[in-house]
């Protein structure tokens, strides 16, 4: 049952960069491993209601085939529901404009009673105070949830005492969640060890680009690669400690990263990146169509992506179309950027994905109670392995999974996964030790870095939400490209920055910082 809304609310939509990715599929054949920890009951069936509840959700697809029909015909949304003894009508809405479709629905008058974005800062509901506190329904009725949901997870979903959202935990429970990946085979070729600074990473790239790594004769390889509107990067520009999508604080200042004095840096390292050929001269137009083909065709030697992409799709893909090749994939630690010596990586983001509950929702508890479930030992085998008795079985503490009866597991694990990781489920849904090995390397290596996040959780600033020249897809944009390309000075960055702070940027520092210091500082 969808809530309508008598007036019109102001919208303000951030459409966020990173695209989550999913969990890793399988081989298609049966697999067992042992559970450590026996199957709970959720707590919301001892007290099953008479008749099932009726929630409306607004999701990301995550840029999977989902098959079309009403949600309650889909058998994985019909096992969901007699879990958790709802009736649930969901919207999947297109990954690609997730954010854009979100804001068009709202200007509609259409709200569901509950609605995924990325942070609760991004949610028109949070802003414009129509979310639920959800705090009084979770200590009632999520034991599971506040289990095995991390405090820093709260954390980043609670605004004066309140907390305004569920948060689904980063994939691997790694938040700063995304490492460079580059082809090991190609190093080991040409006896190239893990770069450890930027200049060692810059002397890799030029091997890649000039030794024929890939052994077609021609000089054709792309050293790295990254997506259009400078998605892709972020562990470029974390060299530097800087993301483009978050703030940082400077000399006891908060402000946005792509101001932050170090971003000058970041632009420096690009420009010689493009300079020198050593990114993928397209950089600036590639679609995640073109970027992912060029990585499958063997012309890529180092990318940026989630730590989840280390199997499904980077080595499990590569080793099927270029069996000949012997691919590794190996996703490495962020180099350290020259005259650099903070924090490295990609910001820390405790939480993937938030689920917003409309203030108006008749039936809160049982929205509680369906994620409380989803977290519960059962539920994280049903977002993982699928319908109990279909795809996966329990013998005892023995797992069984049967990947041809779970046609469903890219986008289960996708829109339902809230736990971040379970290892029993993905040792036996992966089915390959050196697989699994290569996942659980991956993970560890994100773990030990990340820039710390001064704002998680701040709704945006009044100033750059009124101002959109004023964010990092505004001017910022067209800045960083023109020193990127070579058009203007590296110095011109400093102008930027000084007519940005005219522009407004002073205010938006301020209340970022006044913020931080209301907030988070200790």
């Amino acid at each position: 049952m969808k809530v309508k809304m008598k007036q019109m609310v102001t919208l303000v939509c951030m459409v966020c960069l990173a695209g989550a990715t999913v969990a890793c599929s399988s081989d298609k054949n049966s697999t067992t491993a042992t559970t450590q920890t026996p199957v709970t009951p959720a707590a919301s069936q001892s007290t099953t209601p008479a008749a099932p509840e009726k929630i409306s959700l607004f999701v990301s697809n995550n840029a999977q085939q989902i098959p079309a029909g009403k949600s309650m015909d889909l058998a994985t949304v019909k096992y969901l529901a007699q879990k958790t003894n709802t009736e649930l009508n969901i919207t999947f809405l297109p990954h690609e404009n997730y954010m854009d479709q979100l804001k068009l629905k709202f200007a509609s008058g259409d709200i569901p009673n509950v609605h995924m974005v990325w942070g609760i800062e991004t949610s028109d509901l949070v802003i414009n105070g129509l979310a639920m506190d959800l705090k009084p329904l979770i200590d009632k009725y999520g034991p599971n949830l506040k289990k095995n949901i991390p405090q820093s997870a709260w954390d980043a979903v609670t605004l004066n005492g309140k907390i305004l959202a569920i948060p689904q935990l980063a994939q691997g429970n790694a938040p700063a969640e995304r490492v460079i990946y580059v082809r090991k085979d190609w190093m080991d070729k040409l006896g190239i060890k893990e770069p450890k600074t930027s200049a060692e990473f810059l002397d890799m790239l030029r091997a890649f680009r000039d030794k024929d790594p890939n052994g077609n004769g021609k000089k054709d390889e792309i050293p790295f690669a990254s997506r259009e509107k400078f998605e892709w990067a972020d562990n470029i520009f974390g060299m530097y400690g800087v993301n483009l999508d978050s703030n940082s604080l400077y000399n006891n200042e908060v402000m946005p990263g792509y101001v932050n004095p170090n971003m000058k840096k970041a632009l420096g390292m690009l420009n010689t990146m493009y300079k020198e050929k050593l990114i993928d001269t397209e950089f600036l137009t590639n679609t995640r169509a073109i970027w992912d083909q060029k990585i499958k065709s063997d012309l890529v030697g180092s990318w940026n992506h989630v730590v989840f992409g280390a199997w499904d799709p980077w080595q499990k893909e590569l080793s099927k179309l270029l069996p000949d090749k012997k691919p590794n994939v190996l996703g490495i630690s962020t180099p350290r950027g020259e005259g650099y010596d903070g924090k490295l990586g990609r910001v820390e983001k405790p939480v993937l994905k938030t689920f917003v509950v409309h203030k108006d929702t008749k039936n809160p508890e049982a929205v509680v109670k369906m994620f409380d479930w989803l977290v519960s030992e059962e539920g994280q085998l049903f977002t993982e392995l699928g319908i109990e008795g279909q795809s996966y079985t329990k013998e005892g503490t023995t797992l069984k999974y049967n990947a041809d009866k779970d046609p469903d597991l890219k986008w289960r694990s996708a829109v339902f996964q809230m736990h971040g990781f379970h290892e029993q489920a993905q040792k036996v849904l992966i089915n390959n030790d050196e697989a699994y090995n290569k996942l659980i390397q991956t993970i560890e290596t994100s773990r030990k870095e990340g820039i710390p996040n001064p704002t998680a959780g701040m709704p945006p600033s009044e100033t750059l939400t009124k101002n959109a020249d004023l964010g990092y897809k505004g001017s910022f944009q067209e800045a960083a490209a023109k020193i990127i390309l070579g058009e203007k000075p590296l110095d011109y960055f400093d102008e930027y920055v000084a007519n940005w702070k005219k522009q407004g940027g002073d205010k938006a520092i301020k209340e970022l910082t006044d913020w931080y210091n209301a907030n988070r500082k200790k």
